[in-house]
C-alpha cells in the first residue's frame, strides 16, 4: 500500500501536550538544528585565513572541508542506532558538546592536521542531528502538528546557514578568526546547556524495551533492505545530488548559457534559496491539512522539474529567470515536510533512529557525488546539460515517491 495510507506510530495519539508545550519542543529541536548548520557554513568564509595561517593548498584545504561532510555522512547510520538503544535526548547532548567543543578548539588548533582532526570530530557531532530531531520529533509532537514540525525543523537549518557566513565574517574583523571560532565554539555549548534545562519538556521514547534478544544482524539487515527503506535512501540521495547541483552550478550555467550576467544568476539564486525557506514552512502547514502526502510531493517534484528543464532549454528575460528559480525553491522546500511525513508513516518508533540515519547516508552520498558530476559537464562544454540532468533527477525522485511501500514490520 502506499505509504501514506499507512497507520502512523501511537507516541503522537497517546500524549498529546499542548501548544505551548509543542512550542517550546519545536524550539528547543530547532535551535540545535540551527547551531549545526551555522557550524558548517562558518567555515568556506575562513578558508583564506586557513590557507595564510597554515600555508596549504586549496586542494588540501577542500579536502579538510569535505572531510568533515565525509565524517558527518558516515557517522549517520551509527548515531541513528545509539538512538534507538540509548534515547536520542542523550544523543544529541553529546552530539552538541562536541560540536561545539570541536569547533571552538579549531581556534588553538596549531597546525593544519590538527585542524583536520578537529574538523572529523564537528562531522562526527553533526551525525547526531538528524537521527535525534527526527526521533524527538516523532515522540513528542502530536499528529495534527507533525507536518509543521518537520517544517519548522528544516527551515532551521535554513536559518543557521543564512546567518553563519556573514556572523564569523563580522567577528573576525572585529578581533580575528581564531578569537571568532572561539566565540561561537562557546556560544553553541552555553546553548546547549541551556537546552538541557529544558529537556524536561521533550518526550523521548525511542529507547524501546524489548523482550528476548531481539532480532538477528541478518533480520535487521533484510529489514532495511526492504523496498521502503532502499526506495527512501535513493529518494534521499538524489535530493542531495538535485540540490547541491541548483546552489553549486546553475550561476555558472546560466551565465555559461547568456541567460544572464553574473549578478543576476546569483540574485536567481537569492531568490531560490529564500522561496525554499518559506516553501519549507508552508509545505508543513499543507502537510497538517492533508493525508494525501504522496499527491503533495509529486506535484511540488514535477513542477520544479519542469521549470528547471525549462531553464535550460528557453532564453527569458531575467526577471522571468529570478520568478522561476524563486518558484522552483517553493516546490522543492514545500515538498521536503511532506517527504518526512511519508517516511515516518513506514517506520516503527524502535527502528526510527537508525533508519533516519540509513537514509541520511545516502543524501551523504548524493551530495558528495553532484559536484563532480556536474564539475564534469560543465568541462564538456555543456551547461545546458546541468538543468537537464536536475530535472530528470527530480523527476526520478517523483518516481520513488509513487512506487508502493508497504509499512516495515519488525521481525520476530
Amino acid at each position: 500500500m502506499p505509504a501514506d495510507s499507512a497507520p502512523s506510530p501511537a507516541p503522537q495519539e497517546t500524549a498529546a501536550p499542548g501548544r505551548g508545550a509543542t512550542f517550546r519542543i519545536l524550539a528547543l529541536i530547532g535551535t540545535g538544528h540551527a547551531v549545526s548548520n551555522f557550524y558548517a557554513l562558518c567555515l568556506p568564509p575562513l578558508i583564506p585565513f586557513f590557507k595564510a595561517e597554515f600555508d596549504v593548498s586549496y586542494a588540501a584545504l577542500g579536502a579538510m572541508l569535505s572531510l568533515r561532510s565525509f565524517m558527518s555522512g558516515i557517522m549517520q547510520v551509527p548515531m541513528g542506532i545509539a538512538v534507538d538503544k540509548l534515547g536520542a535526548k542523550p544523543v544529541l547532548v553529546a552530539g552538541s558538546v562536541l560540536m561545539g567543543a570541536s569547533f571552538g578548539l579549531i581556534a588553538v588548533a596549531p597546525g593544519y592536521w590538527s585542524t583536520v582532526a578537529l574538523l572529523a570530530c564537528l562531522g562526527a557531532g553533526m551525525a547526531t542531528l538528524r537521527p535525534s530531531n527526527y526521533a524527538i520529533i516523532n515522540a513528542s509532537i502530536p499528529r495534527p502538528w507533525l507536518g509543521r514540525a518537520f517544517g519548522f525543523n528544516v527551515f532551521s537549518a535554513h536559518a543557521g546557514r543564512a546567518v553563519a557566513p556573514a556572523a564569523i565574517i563580522f567577528l573576525a574583523s572585529l578581533w580575528d578568526w581564531r578569537m571568532a571560532l572561539l566565540i561561537a565554539g562557546g556560544t553553541g555549548i552555553a546553548i546547549t546547556i541551556g537546552l538541557i534545562t529544558q529537556w524536561r519538556h521533550v518526550r523521548d521514547d525511542t529507547k524501546v524495551e524489548r523482550k528476548g534478544p531481539g532480532p538477528s544482524i541478518a533480520a535487521q539487515a533484510r529489514m532495511f533492505a526492504s523496498r521502503g527503506i532502499v526506495l527512501f535512501f535513493a529518494f534521499y540521495a538524489l535530493t542531495s545530488f538535485s540540490m547541491q547541483g541548483v546552489l553549486s552550478f546553475t550561476v555558472v550555467a546560466m551565465t555559461e548559457l547568456g541567460r544572464a550576467p553574473l549578478g543576476a544568476a546569483s540574485g536567481a539564486l537569492t531568490g531560490y534559496l529564500i522561496a525554499s525557506a518559506l516553501g519549507v514552512l508552508a509545505g508543513g502547514y499543507l502537510a497538517d491539512k492533508t493525508s494525501r502526502h504522496e499527491m503533495m510531493a509529486v506535484t511540488a517534484l514535477l513542477l520544479s522539474a519542469g521549470f528547471l528543464l525549462a531553464l535550460g532549454t528557453v532564453s527569458m528575460p531575467v526577471v522571468v529567470i529570478v520568478a522561476v528559480m524563486s518558484t522552483v525553491g517553493m516546490c522543492q522546500g514545500a515538498m521536503r515536510p511532506a517527504r518526512d511525513m511519508l517516511l515516518r508513516a513506514i517506520l516503527p518508533r524502535e527502528i526510527f533512529g537508525r533508519a533516519i540515519g540509513l537514509v541520511s547516508t545516502g543524501a551523504a552520498i548524493g551530495g558528495t557525488l553532484s559536484p563532480v558530476i556536474f564539475g564534469w559537464i560543465l568541462d564538456l562544454g555543456h551547461p545546458e546539460w546541468v538543468f537537464y540532468i536536475l530535472g530528470v533527477t527530480i523527476v526520478l525522485m517523483a518516481a520513488t515517491v509513487v512506487a508502493p511501500k508497504e509499512r516495515i514490520r519488525l521481525p520476530g
